[in-house]
Order: structure tokens, then sequence, then C-alpha cells
């Protein structure tokens, strides 16, 4: 049986500049792993894959369907006035095929 790739998928909000995009990529990426850093999925993730999918919303409608896509936690900005950022979400086996119609981030 082949073995699965870990994946932490991140996405962000539609209407960051890349700099920001940058700023909450490290944020999210970093808060994801803490969050769940004792889970044995992640452990496995942190010494086999460290693989991290940027996703992009599209709009705020876009962004709440994304909330509801797994277990996340979600990540602010306090130079933002604390708006949302990102989403990191809990990197799991088989995480939903959802995440496949998200874009990918670019700046």
């Amino acid at each position: 049986m082949k073995k699965i790739r870990l994946r932490m998928h991140l996405v962000f909000r539609w209407d960051l500049s890349p700099a920001m995009a940058i700023v909450a990529a490290s944020h999210a990426g970093l808060g994801t792993y803490l969050t769940w850093e004792s889970d044995p999925i992640m452990q496995e993730w942190q010494k086999t894959s460290f693989v991290k999918i940027l996703h992009k919303a599209l709009r705020e409608d876009h962004w709440e369907f994304c909330k509801k896509l797994g277990e996340h936690k979600v990540f602010t900005e306090s130079t933002l006035n604390g708006a949302e950022t990102c989403l990191g979400f809990r990197v799991v086996e088989r995480p939903t095929r959802l995440f496949d119609d998200i874009p990918l981030w670019s700046p």
C-alpha cells in the first residue's frame, strides 16, 4: 500500500497583500503545528513531510465556506485590527477533496 504524503493546508484571505500573506503564512504554519503538536499524525507530518499547501479564498462567502472544510484554527493579525488572515487546518491522513477546488495562493 502506498504511503500517504501528509500535508498541512493553509487558506488565506483574498485581500491580503503579498507582504501580509508572508506574515500570515509564517504565523499560521507555526501556530497550526503548535496547536496539534501532540497529535501522532502531526508528529508524523513534521518528521516525514513538512509539506504546506497554500490556498486563497476568493471572497467573503468562500472564506466562510472554507471554515467548514475541517478542524482548523483561525489566525488574526494585530496590525490589521485583529482581522482574520488565515485558516490553518489540522493535518489528517485523508483531507477532504474539496481542498482541490480552492485555488492555490499566488501574489
